[in-house]
């Protein structure tokens, strides 16, 4: 019997079916779209989405493979703080802000003053940062107030229900909405009230891997799947990302190298010494915590490079970095397209190139791009170590750790040994998460562990000199900020 694992991710959606083993023997993706309606606004349609989850699935039910394997649950791997208002009948009234989307700025930054930043983080277990859905949702606008509201979805919550599951998320996606309390384990008044949102418009959480609903008849002639197929309470996609990939609590962490790049490290028990960082960190059940680090923008800045240079095939984009220079460049990109990384935790960041020269070849800022991420987790990991967290084996999944070329850079950059898992790893995490549900695997901790190829060491010969970068990088940031601090945020463009 397969497990299907459904990632709604920023830029599309993906559906996997898996072996009971754990082995993907099925899979088709769609890409969605998003829409840029103002300054600072990036948003997606619900209803898109969730067509394009409801094609995929019946795409995939009808793979050879899958008729000899029928699916038994159904889960999802679920982007983090976009959110909608829905109606009664359960639709949605407006389009979903992403996470990039920096309409609750103001609202943030007035709650944020009211309680203390470190007070937020303390409760939520994330950073002060209008990205989080509750400063989303109060900043209102069309749809979003009223009587005709009967609730607030994040993605996989809305997807589900219009499958046929009750309104429930799990603690990790409650955590990204910023507003729940992750000690108390309910949502916070302390937030809300200061928000000025209703809780009890809020779904409710649950742990990872539950069972909230089975497949409607309606919903089966959608998606070709059998009416009554369990429908289980997915993750934030990072935390699904890692299970997917392979990640183990103190002894693999996973680096998610997609429209945003993120590293995630499991420990026992929740890390302290956060407070006051950007590092966010949730529970994701039997005493297990998820710490997140990364940029909002890794792939995305990779696609503004690509089609500023005029290439736009997929194909040639891929063919773009496979070119990057086999020398490392006197070059250094600040990959802060949406803000800056999360240790810095700031907004209003811009991205940089700096170093340019008339030699400067495209090749040469390929390269620089793909270092940046690389600087970026070598400076995560460091402020983990400080706080004694250990990364431990790193393994890298995603679209951005197929290529082995732009690994083997990544790991120049951030002096850690990368190791590739093939697939597509949040799909996977969320069709394992369906498998805990239906008690398939004990726990999360019993989990299949995933094929891996050998892992791509750093360069001895360059470690010298992107020791030295890594400086340069992190010095980069604190220098450009009043120049990033001169520009009125509200003309930024989206």
């Amino acid at each position: 019997m397969s497990l299907f694992g459904v990632d709604l991710g920023t830029s599309g959606v993906r559906v996997v079916a898996l072996s009971a083993a754990g082995t993907e023997i099925a899979g088709a993706a769609r890409a969605t779209a998003l829409s840029r309606p103002g300054p600072g606004l990036v948003e997606t349609d619900a209803e898109e989405v969730l067509a394009a989850a409801a094609g995929l699935l019946a795409e995939v039910a009808t793979h050879p493979a899958v008729g000899a394997d029928p699916p038994e649950a159904i889960s999802f791997s679920v982007q983090g703080e976009a959110v909608l208002p829905v109606g009664r009948n359960g639709h949605a009234l407006a389009p979903a802000p992403v996470s990039m989307d920096r309409r609750g700025t103001e609202v943030a930054d007035r709650v944020a003053a009211e309680l203390g930043a470190d007070r937020i983080q303390h409760i939520t277990g994330q950073p002060a940062h209008p990205m989080f859905s509750l400063y989303k949702i109060a900043s209102g606008g069309p749809g979003w107030t009223g009587s005709a509201v009967h609730g607030y979805r994040c993605l996989g919550d809305y997807v589900a229900g219009r499958l046929g599951a009750r309104a429930a998320m799990d603690t990790s996606m409650a955590a990204r909405t910023g507003a729940y309390d992750v000690e108390a384990g309910v949502w916070s008044a302390e937030l809300t009230g200061a928000a000025g949102v209703d809780p009890d418009l809020l779904p409710e959480v649950v742990p990872a891997g539950t069972v909230v609903g089975t497949l409607t008849a309606e919903a089966a002639q959608l998606t070709g799947l059998p009416a009554g197929l369990p429908l289980i309470v997915g993750s934030h996609d990072q935390a699904a990302a890692f299970l997917g990939g392979g990640g183990r609590r103190g002894a693999i962490s996973v680096v998610s190298f997609g429209s945003s790049d993120c590293l995630t490290v499991g420990t026992a028990g929740r890390p302290r010494e956060l407070t006051g960082t950007g590092l966010a960190s949730y529970p994701m059940g039997d005493g297990s915590w998820l710490t997140l680090a990364g940029t909002a923008a890794g792939g995305w800045a990779l696609d503004w490079f690509a089609t500023l240079v005029g290439v736009a095939d997929p194909a040639e984009r891929d063919a773009l970095f496979e070119a990057a220079s086999a020398e490392p460049p006197q070059v250094l990109v600040l990959p802060y397209f949406a803000g800056s990384g999360t240790l810095d935790n700031d907004p209003l960041a811009r991205g940089a190139v700096v170093g340019l020269t008339l030699g400067t070849s495209r090749a040469d800022l390929a390269r620089a791009f793909l270092e940046s991420f690389g600087f970026e987790i070598r400076k995560i990991v460091d402020a983990l170590a400080e706080r004694d967290v250990a990364v431990g084996v790193v393994h890298a999944v995603g679209g951005g750790a197929r290529s082995l070329r732009s690994l083997a850079i990544r790991a120049d950059a951030s002096g850690l040994p990368l190791t590739s898992v093939p697939g597509h790893a949040a799909a996977r995490g969320a069709a394992l998460l369906a498998g805990v549900g239906i008690g398939r695997y004990p726990s999360i901790a019993d989990l299949p562990a995933p094929e891996c190829r050998p892992a791509i060491p750093p360069d001895p010969v360059t470690a010298t000199w992107y020791t030295a970068q890594s400086r340069r990088f992190r010095d980069l940031y604190p220098t450009l900020l009043p120049h990033d601090r001169s520009y009125p945020h509200l003309k930024e463009q989206p």
